[in-house]
């Protein structure tokens, strides 16, 4: 059995998606983004890509950026070591995933309603490369997107070249 948190922004962490005025690093910008009351630690860490989620996670505590949404205990089931085939497809959930969390924080809700429900679907890497012009489109668009969208943009990007790189 293990103790499993999930986070959710503070409203000081919702301020600072969009002000960008706390100094944070990159990566704690990305996981700030990502953090929506809903994924685990080790959901945050695989989308965000953090090697150190938890210093992380606890930086952005400290700051009143984020407070935990709640705890759950759950048992640990042994695992099988994972096929190249199932890492590939975990790139690709981890790209869906990064674009709809990242039109979630900086969308226009009823604009992007439709885009959204779109990406969320899509699980084949093809349909997912044509969807990032429109999504990145979409976060250009918003106050605070246009000033993160080449930085999330290049993070897809490479997402999605390394699933090519991995399903060769």
């Amino acid at each position: 059995m293990k103790h499993v948190d999930t986070y959710d922004k503070t409203v000081n962490g919702k301020n600072e998606v969009t002000d960008n005025a706390a100094g944070l690093s990159m990566m704690e910008r990305r996981v700030l983004i990502l953090v929506n009351g809903e994924n685990e630690v080790e959901k945050l860490a695989k989308l965000s890509l953090c090697d150190d989620i938890d210093a992380t996670l606890d930086r952005l505590l400290e700051l009143g950026l984020i407070q935990v949404a709640e705890t759950t205990l759950v048992e640990i089931a042994p695992q099988a070591a994972p096929e190249k085939a199932a890492a590939a497809d975990d790139v690709t959930v981890t790209a869906r995933d990064l674009m709809c969390n990242t039109l979630q924080t900086f969308g226009n809700k009823v604009k992007i309603a439709g885009l959204h429900q779109t990406i969320s679907e899509i699980n084949d890497l093809e349909a997912l490369k044509d969807l990032v012009k429109p999504w990145y489109q979409a976060l250009s668009e918003t106050p605070g997107g246009m000033y993160q969208a080449d930085d999330l943009r290049k993070e897809v990007l490479e997402l999605l070249q390394r699933e090519d790189a991995d399903a060769a």
